[in-house]
């Protein structure tokens, strides 16, 4: 949605070793001073982020992040810091890693979590993958298998009859509204933990769950805020959000949370993925909140130092750190401080169980599979790659990219793969080829590089998400692939909802990689595309500045005056050299003349004035031009793995099959209450059934079936079709066709599985654009 870009314009004037216990009693007291240290969306990256499995390696940990690394730093700095140290996680600690297999045993990441001692914990988008259900199940076998005792905090969720968390939840439950602890020296700290709005937006699997959007209820916040330093206590408040901001700290819900809800001194803020270099200072009147990240995957520790005022509750940031989890700089920090060696254990003994129990599907993947050997196993090695592959979600610009696309292609492939060698003749069989492979940049959760070998985990940790509805499959974990039909004008929808995302207004987790199809786009639609994507980008960035920059300030005093001057106001402030009221005039022309500013202050008049019924009527507003930019839709061979070959025009009355996880279904909810545009998915090439989340019995019925000659349904993972493309299909070889760098800019010379489905990228328009975008976040 827009990166919940366009805001109401009225509004915006393990058994671990002793040395993991706290050591908080031993310390001298210092009244005057706290540390905060902070992870967030560890996502079970257990064994570090990155490339695992050398056999030179018995440890088989990654260069960067781990758990060994954390609890080594954590437990250094309780022993030293001289005050106390409160340890918190904002979200997000399930689903990236072969790990989560073990979620409803004896859960890893839980496990960590309450070995290491945090002080409290919130609930990210992603432990809501399993349903209430089955994140209940979760902390339960925590509870019952490791006497699991953090407190998770959740103050805007609302079960809405949900009876599997229900018990859970409550003042002195696993799950509490709000938190307060004393520390040692007498200090009360108190916790809210927040789920943002994309974030619920991005939690299908919760219903039903819900979370009151953070912007329609800052009242509600400061409610609970003011109820934890007026009734309860406290005298600084900690808020842990699951919300996140940009990547440099200056927009983002947890800064407009800082603007508009008073007394909290610090938001440990995640879910965006964006490490913050700096602590970032946000001001409320005569309040002044901290903003921290630590990113993501366990690759920093984020270190906040705070000289707290206990008798009006205010605090003084002394220091910030993301501290580096990497074996090196541990040693830089202190010499001999080395990954912890009981957190090691534990993990590996983890690893061993975890080879074991994927039996099953190890033995079929590799004919030399040893079940007491990693590196015939969980660390067994299945490809190449000739370049490193990342994924979208890392580009500065959302475009075309090598791995979104070689996971779309494994989609299709695998799905058509297992029709060729279905038994033939079967009445109820479709044998209908999949036209379309369809993988959202959100399910993408790790890179494969260059220069080592990939081994199934590495594979496995591309496409990790999820877990199926049906309780009785062998495997239940990894999203299964779906069959689904899409109407011809749907399809276009889906073309127009990508280009709204190589323009950079929507989160990754929208944006559709595809194999199969291809797109043109018309000119003249296209440029008028483009005015209301630039349009919506500079409303975003000038209202998030509006309180910090006076020339963002008049430009909006000007907007609004825009219906009854015609714009004479705007022109004079962007004739004075006013950048903001400039970009509005220009919206991407070099040199406007008279014609092109009125057109130009018309789009933008209509985009102020849509934003005046919602974020959603923008979002469909822009979303609507975008649609009306797509021309044809062409469709590559079934034989064209990777869709280097040419293209035929499909049939513009005619159904497509579309191969497309459970997520992404689930999702097409959102989109249409996010855009304002609705795609529907059908059960078959005529008829009128389609699937949702709101018919879960006809939804599963249209699995994909990854041996259709066996008796029931063996549902067809993911995770498992990157596995089979690349190791079977490609032979193990990822070559240079799927070449792609994080500059959308080099897109010339990207390699040919990107090149000739996406011949029409628009390349100097989303330049224009993201120039446009830049400026003004540089500007006064």
């Amino acid at each position: 949605m827009l990166k919940r870009c366009v805001v109401v314009l009225l509004a915006c004037v393990f058994a671990f070793s002793a040395s993991a216990q706290r050591r908080r009693a031993a310390l001298p007291p210092q009244p005057d001073a706290i540390t905060i240290l902070q992870t967030t969306d560890l996502h079970d990256h257990g064994n570090g982020s990155g490339h695992q499995g050398l056999e030179s390696d018995p440890v088989a940990m990654s260069t960067t992040g781990a758990y060994a690394r954390i609890a080594a730093y954590v437990n250094y700095v309780r022993g030293t810091a001289g005050h106390p140290v409160i340890l918190v996680d904002s979200g997000d600690w399930t689903m990236g890693t072969l790990y989560d297999l073990t979620l409803t045993s004896k859960p890893l990441a839980l496990y960590f979590i309450n070995a290491m001692k945090y002080d409290a914990v919130t609930i990210g988008n992603h432990e809501w993958d399993y349903t209430p259900k089955g994140l209940a199940a979760m902390i339960a076998a925590a509870k019952s298998n490791f006497a699991f005792n953090v407190p998770i905090v959740a103050s805007n969720m609302e079960l809405n009859g949900s009876t599997d968390l229900a018990p859970l939840f409550g003042s002195g439950k696993a799950i509490q509204q709000t938190y307060v602890e004393t520390l040692p020296n007498g200090v009360k700290v108190g916790f809210i933990g927040l789920l943002g709005e994309d974030a619920a937006i991005e939690s299908p699997a919760a219903a039903p769950v819900t979370f009151d959007f953070l912007s329609f209820n800052y009242d509600t916040i400061q409610a609970l805020v003011d109820n934890l330093r007026n009734t309860q206590g406290a005298q600084i408040v900690i808020a842990l959000s699951h919300s996140g901001t940009d990547a440099s700290g200056t927009t983002g819900e947890d800064i407009n949370l800082a603007k508009h809800v008073h007394g909290i001194n610090v938001i440990a803020s995640g879910h965006t993925h964006t490490p913050l270099a700096a602590a970032h200072s946000v001001t409320n009147g005569n309040w002044t909140t901290q903003i921290i990240d630590a990113g993501a995957f366990g690759t920093n520790v984020g270190r906040l130092e705070l000289r707290i005022d206990r008798t009006n509750g205010t605090s003084t940031p002394l220091s910030f750190n993301n501290v580096a989890m990497t074996t090196a700089n541990l040693n830089a920090i202190k010499p001999g401080l080395n990954p912890d060696p009981a957190t090691i254990a534990v993990v590996s003994a983890t690893d061993q169980q975890l080879n074991t129990t994927l039996a099953p599907v190890l033995s079929q993947a590799f004919s030399d599979y040893d079940p007491s050997s990693l590196f015939k196993g969980i660390y067994h090695p299945v490809a190449q790659a000739s370049q490193d592959m990342n994924s979208n979600d890392r580009n500065p610009v959302l475009g075309p990219n090598g791995l979104g696309n070689l996971a779309a292609d494994s989609v299709r492939n695998v799905a058509n793969s297992i029709i060729a060698t279905a038994p033939t003749n079967v009445p109820s069989y479709d044998y209908t080829p999949y036209q379309l492979g369809v993988v959202a940049t959100g399910v993408i959760r790790a890179n494969l590089q260059s220069g080592k070998p990939i081994t199934f985990s590495d594979i496995y940790n591309v496409l990790p998400l999820g877990i199926s509805p049906d309780t009785t499959q062998a495997l239940p974990i990894g999203y299964p692939m779906i069959s689904a039909y899409a109407d011809p004008g749907d399809v276009k929808k889906i073309c127009a909802l990508q280009l709204v995302g190589q323009s950079n207004l929507i989160g990754s987790s929208f944006y559709l990689n595809m194999s199969g199809i291809r797109y043109t786009l018309k000119p003249a639609e296209t440029y008028t595309y483009f005015k209301y994507a630039t349009a919506a980008s500079i409303l975003l960035i000038t209202s998030g500045k509006v309180g910090t920059s006076t020339a963002a300030a008049q430009t909006l005093s000007a907007v609004l005056s825009l219906s009854s001057d015609h714009g004479a106001a705007l022109i004079a402030a962007a004739n004075s050299g006013n950048p903001y009221a400039g970009a509005i005039v220009k919206l991407n022309d070099a040199n406007p003349d008279a014609t092109q500013i009125n057109t130009n202050l018309n789009v933008f008049g209509e985009v102020i004035s849509t934003s005046l019924f919602g974020t959603a009527a923008v979002s469909a507003l822009v979303l609507s031009k975008a649609v009306a930019a797509i021309d044809t839709v062409s469709g590559f061979a079934v034989t064209d793995a990777n869709n280097t070959g040419t293209s035929t025009i499909l049939s513009t009355t005619n159904r497509i099959r579309v191969a497309v996880d459970l997520y992404a279904l689930l999702l097409l909810n959102a989109v249409e209450s996010q855009y304002g545009v609705k795609i529907t998915a059908y059960q078959a090439a005529t008829g009128t059934t389609t699937l949702s989340g709101s018919d879960f019995p006809t939804l599963l019925g249209n699995r994909i079936d990854a041996s259709p000659a066996t008796n029931g349904v063996q549902e067809l993972k993911e995770w498992m079709t990157l596995l089979q493309n690349v190791g079977t299909g490609m032979h193990g070889a990822i070559g240079p066709e799927y070449l792609s760098t994080a500059n959308f800019a080099e897109f010339p010379a990207f390699g040919n599985a990107l090149k000739v489905r996406d011949d029409a990228y628009p390349l100097a328009q989303i330049g224009a654009l993201v120039t446009t975008a830049a400026t003004l976040q540089a500007a006064p």
